[in-house]
């Protein structure tokens, strides 16, 4: 009926996310470089130092263990902390 055509245009609706999240596109920013200085420096002491105590524990419960299975065990048993804290907190936070 009329000499032109309309297009028709079908538009998606707009995901609204809360906190201004508009979009989740991946960025290439680092999560490293939004720390603080004193937060990077106890994300690598603060598992150091846990280590250490586990060594020491080791050392004084079981004298005559040598050093490298003191350093296997507490090493071992720092990772296994931290695997056990994130597997809660990604329970919790239903992302499993």
């Amino acid at each position: 009926m009329w000499p032109f055509k309309k297009k028709i245009v079908i538009r998606e609706t707009k995901h609204h996310y809360p906190y201004g999240r508009h979009n989740r596109n991946v960025s290439n920013v680092s999560v490293w470089d939004n720390l603080s200085f004193i937060e990077k420096f106890c994300m690598v002491f603060m598992p150091v130092m846990l280590g250490f105590i586990f060594y020491m524990m080791c050392d004084m419960i079981v004298m005559d263990l040598k050093w490298y299975y003191r350093l296997l065990i507490s090493v071992g048993g720092v990772v296994l902390c931290i695997g056990f804290i994130t597997g809660i907190v990604n329970f919790f936070s239903e992302r499993y």
